[in-house]
């Protein structure tokens, strides 16, 4: 019976997600240049690492692949700070007029948390999380952007060698 219960809630989730994710998508989309796009994902980059988590790299995925011009994937000690830098990137770029076209739900359990804002696509990961998804070693391909030191505008772009 309890699993039953757990099927329900699941399709529960699933619903609101899809009613979100509908609702987002209604949206007026709103282009980005790639330029501006960068200057975008550098700007959550920052945020992510303001709200402490770790292990923050960005891949640029030109000529890899259509789905995304950039990929963020990060570190979070713990659910809520998953949930904290997921919180606090959507708040600054809702302030740019630019909103998740898909985000997954957070629980406690989550190992994962994605946000999909069309040009960046933002994963973040509890540290078992990031081990077991190994999207590091999936997009090996991509060029990685440096953007530790953004006060300095030292940004560079290099090719990933994990």
């Amino acid at each position: 019976m309890k699993s039953q219960d757990k099927i329900k809630q699941d399709k529960n989730i699933m619903k609101k997600n899809t009613a979100k994710n509908i609702t987002n998508k209604k949206a007026k989309k709103k282009f980005i240049d790639k330029e501006k796009a960068k200057e975008l994902t550098l700007k959550a980059a920052k945020i992510l690492d303001d709200k402490k988590l770790e292990e923050i790299k960005i891949l640029d995925l030109e000529d890899i692949t259509s789905l995304s011009d950039f990929f963020i994937l990060a570190t979070a000690s713990s659910s809520p700070q998953m949930k904290a830098g997921a919180d606090a990137v959507y708040k600054e770029l809702k302030e740019e007029g630019i909103l998740p076209y898909s985000e997954s739900e957070n629980t406690s359990e989550s190992l994962w948390h994605l946000s999909d804002y069309g040009f960046l696509v933002i994963h973040i990961f509890t540290k078992e999380g990031r081990e077991y998804y190994d999207l590091d070693k999936l997009w090996l391909e991509a060029k990685e952007i440096e953007f530790n030191n953004l006060e300095n505008k030292t940004i560079k772009t290099k090719k990933t060698n994990k």
